[in-house]
């Protein structure tokens, strides 16, 4: 073949090769495992200690603990990410797990969720609110949409388990497990509040009980 008979070949196979991705992209990126991987973690589990402004111009303490949405393939980004609880379970009087009941997942609120999308395109690292603990009140879990009844609390001597995931258009994260018990107690010290409300991430538990 000459040169130039080359060159024609080299453009027909590179026109080809862009009409492919242009319609079989996602797919073809899913069969080389190039797509966005997502990693979900605990982010700090001593939490952070901010004041929260009340409507008579006071502030009131408050401890919020965090998650960690992580894509492992910056090169491709992760589409409409939600962070989500999977399911919950609290112990029975024999400390055995018992799952509550959820109407499909709950979508966490992102950090400073007033200044954040909804939905999160994620390439760099980004943030979630797992709950938050205010001085004087008890632990709540942070959805957009409030769990029914006390699911979503954790009051003084009581312990909850929480699978959670990252969800996207073109990407899922495996799930983790975050384990939040507290005995009553409040301290604005971090290190003695950590003996106080432990939110720790667990390896995967027994399979809780259904009934």
């Amino acid at each position: 073949m000459t040169l130039d008979a080359w060159i024609q070949l080299a453009v027909a196979v590179g026109t080809l090769a862009v009409a492919v991705l242009a319609i079989w992209g996602d797919q073809v990126r899913h069969l080389l495992d190039l797509g966005p991987h997502l990693n979900l973690s605990l982010h700090e589990p001593s939490g952070e200690l901010v004041d929260i402004p009340e409507a008579d111009g006071t502030t009131t303490q408050a401890r919020y603990y965090h998650l960690r949405v992580n894509n492992s393939h910056r090169w491709t980004l992760a589409t409409n990410v939600r962070l989500v609880i999977i399911g919950l379970a609290r112990p029975a009087a024999d400390g055995a797990l018992i799952l509550q009941p959820l109407i499909g997942p709950q979508q966490l609120m992102w950090r400073q969720a007033s200044h954040h999308t909804t939905f999160s395109v994620v390439g760099p690292d980004d943030f979630c609110d797992l709950g938050y603990l205010k001085r004087g009140e008890h632990f709540r879990l942070t959805p957009f949409v409030p769990l029914n009844g006390s699911s979503g609390s954790v009051m003084a001597n009581e312990r909850i388990l929480v699978e959670l995931r990252a969800l996207a258009d073109n990407a899922e994260s495996p799930s983790i497990f975050v384990e939040i018990s507290w005995d009553g107690r409040w301290s604005e010290d971090t290190g003695e509040m950590g003996r106080h409300l432990v939110v720790k991430q667990v390896v995967l538990p027994p399979a809780p009980r259904t009934t």
